[in-house]
């Protein structure tokens, strides 16, 4: 099988795995080309004789790149000023290439997952280990068996399982993500929108719930909370706050944010945008996910 045959059916899972891992579009790109540049150096496509499963071996590879960066990051992350969130994922925007890519490779242009997990989903898996969100990502999303993914990582089959039991029964007792249907998350997203813009302050007490907690991440570069807000009055505040300040919602567009519903906000003296997702439960915001690091939107091209 050809370089660019293999590059063209595995590139999209290799991504996914890869942006699971790391809450990182550009990042993940880095490591899916990578991937692909080992492929090639070896010369594996030509002779896949030795390979069994030439799937499972490029994801053995990404999962294993992805596990390496992340040891490499902890102490960037420790020192990071403020909440730290994945990068977002907008469907139907642009992509722009985080670097050049060899002659022949085409970049990924546009990102369309439609199955993708939410946004509030992706910030949950990063409270977990990194062999942990390995293990659940590639058993729970991809539905790799126990012995493959004891393999990718080289721990055992038992140790795998464990891993995972643990895990889901973790989801069930501490994280309750709930993926909302689209039509629902539009309707309640535009709602917040109209009553963030108008100060309606009422109507924006009447769809967050009492513990809602707002999470906003400049990295140190933009204007951002360096803590966690929350309560359903402190949210408040803030949201009043910068509706004061007259021009701090600038343009707003409801966007798709991870399958989602969510918010795309350009202010006119801000060079970058800042993206807003809402987490929602019971038909209430559970928590707001604003990302505003500069760094972290540079591959949305907006249009």
């Amino acid at each position: 099988m050809e370089l660019d045959e293999v590059y063209s059916r595995y590139r999209a899972l290799l991504f996914s795995i890869a942006y699971r891992m790391l809450g990182s579009v550009t990042h993940a790109e880095d490591l899916v080309q990578d991937t692909f540049v080992t492929l090639q150096q070896k010369a594996i496509y030509q002779d896949e004789g030795h390979i069994r499963d030439l799937k499972a071996y490029l994801c053995k590879i990404v999962t294993n790149r992805c596990l390496d960066y992340i040891k490499s990051a902890k102490a960037q992350r420790e020192v990071y000023i403020g909440p730290w969130l994945p990068e977002p994922l907008l469907q139907e925007y642009t992509i722009i290439p985080a670097s050049t890519r060899a002659e022949g490779m085409n970049p990924f242009q546009t990102i369309e997952l439609e199955d993708t997990i939410s946004y509030a989903f992706l910030v949950m898996l990063e409270r977990l280990t990194p062999v942990e969100r390995a293990v659940f990502i590639l058993r729970e999303a991809f539905v790799f068996e126990y012995d493959v993914i004891a393999d990718f990582l080289g721990k055992t089959e038992t140790g795998c399982r464990k891993i995972f039991s643990r895990l889901k029964q973790k989801m069930e007792n501490e994280f309750e993500i709930e993926w909302v249907p689209n039509a629902k998350t539009e309707q309640l997203t535009r709602r917040f929108l109209q009553a963030a813009s108008t100060g309606n302050m009422a109507e924006l007490f009447q769809l967050l719930s009492d513990d809602v907690a707002l999470y906003s991440d400049g990295g140190g570069k933009i204007t951002a909370a360096v803590k966690p807000i929350v309560s359903s009055q402190r949210v408040i505040a803030f949201i009043g706050g910068l509706v004061a300040k007259g021009d701090s919602l600038g343009s707003v567009r409801v966007v798709r944010i991870n399958g989602q519903h969510g918010l795309l906000i350009q202010v006119p003296n801000e060079a970058s945008p800042t993206v807003v997702s809402l987490a929602i439960r019971n038909n209430l915001v559970q928590e707001i996910y604003m990302i505003r690091n500069p760094d972290k939107l540079r591959h949305i091209r907006l249009r």
